[in-house]
């Protein structure tokens, strides 16, 4: 079985068999200072996003589907072992079901990551079934699109860098669902997302603490206050966490 599809082996102790990615490929180093690990408190109780290993990013994927028009938005956002923002992406698409808007959501991840010259990524999905058709389904001749799709998926592990497709809960994936509600337009181009949107701030901010968010994907009025109040402290010492 290819590596691309098992999980990482705790701790990451394994040499990468890729050549590092070229200087251009590599993303600048951002223009501000970002808060001390001993600045931001840790909440981690219950389930919750999680930072990556250390030279690893993480990217997240959703998509919501809308039954009547068979239209659905996807959404991506891309983080590193501290949790800033890398980018992410957003777009609306045409989809027979909700399984094939997940499943383009994480091709559309897979191929910005190689684009960007990413080699190490942990890719996380709230879609256990699509994560398990990626890693475990044989497909010799596809016989439709979301076979075509899954083909295309798979054929990333055949390339030179590290990337492991796993599943979490919703609850570990909220900022991506926020971002398939944030559209930057209603065609069908896809926008890559340099800046978060200012209404994910305080999501990310919850997910860099490690604060539960509950199931139905809503912070509550206690998160909200306590986030807005980091949020200033934050903002007060020039210090960004996005």
């Amino acid at each position: 079985m290819n590596p691309i599809f098992l999980p990482p082996p705790p701790p990451f102790s394994f040499i990468i068999p890729f050549p590092p990615p070229s200087p251009s490929a590599v993303p600048p180093p951002p223009l501000y200072c970002p808060p001390p690990p001993h600045f931001l408190p840790t909440i981690s109780t219950g389930i919750h996003w999680n930072k990556p290993p250390p030279g690893f990013v993480k990217l997240n994927t959703d998509a919501s589907y809308k039954y009547n028009c068979q239209r659905s938005s996807i959404a991506g956002v891309c983080r590193d072992e501290d949790g800033i923002w890398m980018f992410g992406f957003s777009s609306r698409v045409q989809s027979g079901s909700s399984f094939e808007a997940e499943l383009v959501a994480v091709r559309e991840a897979l191929k910005l990551a190689w684009d960007k010259g990413l080699r190490r990524v942990i890719l996380e999905s709230d879609s256990e079934s699509v994560v398990n058709r990626i890693r475990n389904q044989t497909i010799r001749q596809p016989k439709n699109q979301m076979e075509e799709i899954i083909l295309e998926c798979q054929g990333y592990g055949s390339r030179a860098w590290s990337c492991f497709i796993l599943h979490t809960r919703r609850e570990g994936n909220f900022a991506a669902d926020a971002l398939t509600k944030k559209l930057a337009s209603e065609s069908f181009e896809l926008h890559v997302w340099n800046h978060p949107p200012e209404s994910l701030s305080l999501i990310l901010l919850a997910d860099m603490i490690g604060m539960e968010v509950p199931r139905h994907g809503a912070l509550d009025k206690n998160q909200i206050a306590q986030l807005k109040v980091m949020k200033r402290e934050l903002l007060a010492r020039n210090l960004h966490w996005y």
